[in-house]
């Protein structure tokens, strides 16, 4: 009985929200970005798409194309769309994601003052609302992270039911979280961090092209000294940088920072500071990370630093205290009362009621506990974190002694522990050899494992890291690629009868000496 009259105050909550700004039968009605991300309404934005866009998108996904964007009696031609996501992607026969650039094609046009709109199709996310309540952590604790709301969608007539709709990571959002929207934006390609060699590769979204002169300084001065970083005078808004990290970690985010990805630097253009923004948070409020679990440089340079530490423990315990904040308000059974009721006859919803009923009841069970876990955690930030002992066992193949190590560690941390093994990371010599240790690998891990192949001296020219030349490979199909942030060292994939991929040298991985 009480739940069912907490639902229904949380409907009425809802309805009288949207007062005034709908009519009988019909969507929401938004008049500016602050409603749109207000999370309390959910429009109904219509998409038209042509034969040829249809056939673009089919065949490039994430090239733009032209199309037709209605809303509210309003007609935008010619706006620009293409598909977006990786693990999330799917094709116009399924539930597409989509980017839509109101001002690409039609110079300085906006759309409620925005130039463009991010519509997540939801496919990771059964609750419908983790993104929401991430990137709201993110802000109240001072980040600049985007705003979130949702949206129901029509393209060319058909429904594809509910999305999430996420602010642009534009000169619109800079301009409302830093007050100023021309100090320079960078984007990691994934695997990307501030290391001198991985600088130049990161992608500039936003402010004057500087060659990325500003980001490889940082990343110089990350390398050459690192104690300046957390400085008091230092490049970094330590209490910005801080507060992205905690709730990173608070929330779980293990596909974010904590292996470079899904991120972004921004740089100050008025008083010369930097600081993080969070994206693709998905998949957060999954996993329940260890405090310091973070493979991030600019982490793992606070972490070792005395005053960081204790900034980091500060805003852990801030964060902890506002997510119980937001779990005591009543959040996210409004939002899922809102979502519930627009997106009910969602007829692309890729999971079912049973799925999402239990993915919201883990959601309630982490937001529950995690506060209390990490509060738990504190003490251990009263130290740096002690370097992992790495559980490794021995094994044989193909005539020579190996051990294999499940602790994941960066590739120069795996060949360290190897030489102090009197060995170095594994040289494999022939098939039978590569195939035999796959399967030993396999029983303990399905992810790759490092190897002691690597091009990190010479670009292109690849060397065992116990100076044997190299004469045997055995590459995937494809590989080495050196995609991503500059991909130089080895993997074994056990998954794949033990063929190699090349991978970013600062992933933590396990690993195998010889």
């Amino acid at each position: 009985m009480l739940r069912a009259l907490v639902l229904w105050l949380a409907l009425a909550a809802v309805l009288a929200a949207g007062c005034g700004q709908r009519e009988v039968g019909a969507s929401p009605i938004a008049r500016n970005a602050d409603q749109l991300f207000g999370e309390r309404l959910v429009p109904r934005f219509e998409l038209e798409l042509d034969d040829d866009a249809r056939r673009a998108l089919g065949q490039r996904p994430k090239e733009w194309v032209h199309a037709t964007f209605r809303y509210a009696g309003e007609t935008y031609p010619d706006v620009a769309v293409r598909l977006k996501g990786n693990r999330s992607r799917q094709g116009l026969d399924g539930k597409p994601a989509f980017k839509i650039r109101f001002d690409k094609f039609v110079k300085k046009r906006r759309f409620l003052g925005l130039s463009e709109l991010v519509l997540n199709n939801l496919v990771e996310d059964p609750t419908r609302v983790r993104e929401t309540l991430a990137y709201r952590l993110h802000r109240e604790l001072g980040v600049a992270a985007p705003r979130t709301g949702w949206a129901q969608l029509r393209l060319d007539g058909q429904d594809l039911g509910l999305y999430l709709n996420v602010e642009a990571v534009d000169d619109h959002l800079l301009e409302r979280a830093y007050g100023d929207d021309h100090g320079t934006l960078y984007e990691g390609e994934f695997g990307c961090d501030l290391y001198p060699d991985d600088a130049a590769r990161f992608e500039q979204d936003g402010g004057k092209d500087q060659q990325h002169a500003d980001l490889i300084a940082l990343a110089n001065l990350a390398s050459a000294d690192p104690d300046r970083l957390f400085a008091a005078a230092g490049p970094l808004d330590v209490e910005r940088v801080v507060a992205y990290l905690a709730v990173s970690n608070l929330i779980g985010d293990f596909d974010g920072y904590r292996h470079a990805h899904n991120y972004r630097l921004h740089h100050d253009r008025r008083d010369g500071r930097w600081s993080m923004l969070p994206w693709g948070l998905d998949r957060s409020f999954k996993r329940h990370l260890e405090v310091t679990d973070s493979g991030g440089l600019l982490a793992k340079r606070c972490f070792a630093e005395t005053r960081c530490r204790t900034a980091y423990a500060r805003a852990l315990a801030r964060a902890a205290a506002q997510l119980e904040l937001l779990s005591r308000s009543g959040a996210l059974e409004r939002w899922f009362t809102l979502v519930d009721a627009a997106g009910r006859n969602d007829p692309r919803r890729p999971y079912d009621s049973r799925q999402m009923s239990a993915a919201r009841t883990e959601l309630r069970r982490f937001v529950a506990q995690r506060p209390g876990q990490v509060r738990a955690s504190l003490i251990r930030l009263t130290a740096p974190p002690a370097a992992p002992v790495p559980d490794c066992e021995p094994a044989a193949a193909g005539g020579a002694r190996f051990q294999l190590c499940a602790t994941a560690l960066t590739w120069s941390d795996a060949e360290a522990h190897c030489q102090q093994l009197d060995g170095h990371l594994a040289r494999i010599d022939d098939d039978a050899q590569g195939l035999a240790l796959a399967k030993l690998a396999k029983t303990r891990s399905s992810e790759r494992w490092w190897i002691g192949l690597s091009d990190r001296g010479h670009e292109g020219q690849t060397a065992w890291a116990d100076g044997t030349p190299v004469g045997y490979t055995r590459w995937s199909k494809g590989q080495p690629d050196d995609a991503a942030c500059g991909e130089d060292c080895a993997a074994l994939k056990p998954k794949s009868d033990g063929t190699w991929s090349d991978g970013h040298c600062e992933l933590r991985r396990p690993f195998i000496c010889r």
